[in-house]
């Protein structure tokens, strides 16, 4: 076999390795955006009084996110906040973690878990260890974002 086709035959590999690679990156980028346009965003509509309790979190201090102070969010259960977007409420904070803070009801009420964040969550001042249980007018700080826990009845 001579030196000419040895190198005819790398290069044909390096090409097929090329367009496998550049395969593989459009196809996460694929994957990712579907994800992103599957999931549910933040639900800014105002509380709406039927007879049951509105369960909210009200934006205090924003911090460096794009929510503006006294911003609504209507909150399900159960309801994720992280940095992911693909989170119930997704916060665009470096110290906050992809999934940082589950809240969810449960028969005592609701309760408000730290899902092991680097930066971890404080509420109304103290670190959070594992799930606690939450009354309305505590405060949650995740990252630099501080929010009010509210029930409306």
């Amino acid at each position: 076999m001579s030196f000419a086709v040895v190198v005819l035959l790398f290069r044909i590999a390096l090409v097929v390795l090329l367009y496998l690679f550049l395969a593989q990156v459009v196809r996460m980028v694929y994957r990712d955006l579907r994800a992103a346009a599957a999931a549910p965003g933040p639900s800014f509509s105002p509380p709406v009084h039927a007879g049951r309790a509105v369960v909210k979190l009200v934006v205090l201090a924003a911090g460096k996110t794009a929510f503006q102070v006294g911003q609504e969010f209507r909150i399900r259960n159960p309801t994720l906040l992280g940095r992911d977007p693909a989170d119930d409420i997704s916060v665009d904070d470096d110290f906050v973690s992809a999934q940082h803070l589950r809240l969810l009801s449960g028969p005592s009420g609701w309760l408000a878990q730290d899902l092991n964040a680097t930066n971890g969550t404080r509420l109304n001042g103290t670190r959070l260890q594992g799930a606690v249980p939450l009354k309305s007018g505590d405060i949650l700080d995740i990252g630099r974002l501080k929010l009010r826990f509210v029930v409306d009845r």
